[in-house]
């Protein structure tokens, strides 16, 4: 059975950031889960009205910083993604 949760995201911009819920197939720790009320979150490639592009592939950028700095994550409560 594949674990799947959708996990908080911050895109962060040089003049914003975006609060997002990306879908993974990958087990996600408890606080950094989105809840059902929270909107999907994103559009795969688009740009918001600040210029934020969503990097490519965002699902497995998430994935990677979860591996790399789930403690950091845990402690802010969400993933943070920089911009494309």
């Amino acid at each position: 059975m594949t674990n799947s949760h959708r996990c908080k995201v911050k895109l962060i911009g040089r003049s914003c950031d975006h609060d997002l819920c990306v879908p993974l197939t990958r087990a996600v720790p408890p606080e950094l889960r989105c809840v059902d009320a929270d909107p999907a979150g994103y559009g795969g490639g688009g740009g918001a009205t600040c210029g934020c592009r969503v990097p490519e592939h965002l699902p497995e950028v998430v994935e990677r910083e979860l591996r790399g700095n789930l403690q950091d994550s845990r402690r802010r409560g969400y993933v943070l993604v920089p911009a494309a």
